[in-house]
């Protein structure tokens, strides 16, 4: 596997307005595959914004609530910013159901997330094809379907 740094370790942002939640990431990471991950936290929009801007992740683990803006908020602004690396977003599972996000994007169960279950999905997203990469999103509704139309692990 090419890593976007030249590591042996994937570099993955999580992006997550509490701590615990991060601490619980790590350990589950860890979990599902010791030593292949290094987990980095933004737990605001902006500084998630600013981070990928300025450095390259593998992986971008993006959670739906993150205070006035949203997770979806984030995948429209990465994309405009031409971030290509692949995008999980967390949600709870009362939340997943008709959600809108674009096509490329994976959903997850944050309340769920077993270390098996983190591991099946990191490895799909870090080897996904994305058909759509080049043009940037211009609103929140463009590329976007329901989330009941894709998987979405429970």
């Amino acid at each position: 596997m090419k890593l976007s740094h030249g590591s042996s370790r994937a570099r993955v942002l999580l992006v997550d307005l509490e701590h615990d939640f991060f601490a619980k990431m790590t350990l589950l990471l860890e979990e599902a595959a010791p030593r292949q991950y290094v987990l980095e936290w933004a737990q605001t929009y902006a500084f998630a914004v600013n981070m990928t801007r300025r450095q390259s992740f593998d992986l971008c683990l993006v959670s739906l609530h993150l205070g006035h803006r949203n997770g979806i908020d984030l995948l429209v602004q990465m994309k405009a910013q031409h971030y290509s690396a692949p995008v999980v977003l967390l949600a709870g599972g009362d939340e997943l159901d008709g959600l809108p996000v674009p096509r490329q994007v994976e959903c997850l169960d944050r309340d769920r997330l077993t270390p098996a279950m983190l591991q099946q999905v990191l490895r799909d997203a870090m080897f996904q094809t994305t058909t759509e990469a080049g043009a940037p999103l211009t609103s929140p509704g463009e590329l976007l379907v329901p989330a009941k139309h894709q998987p979405v692990a429970r």
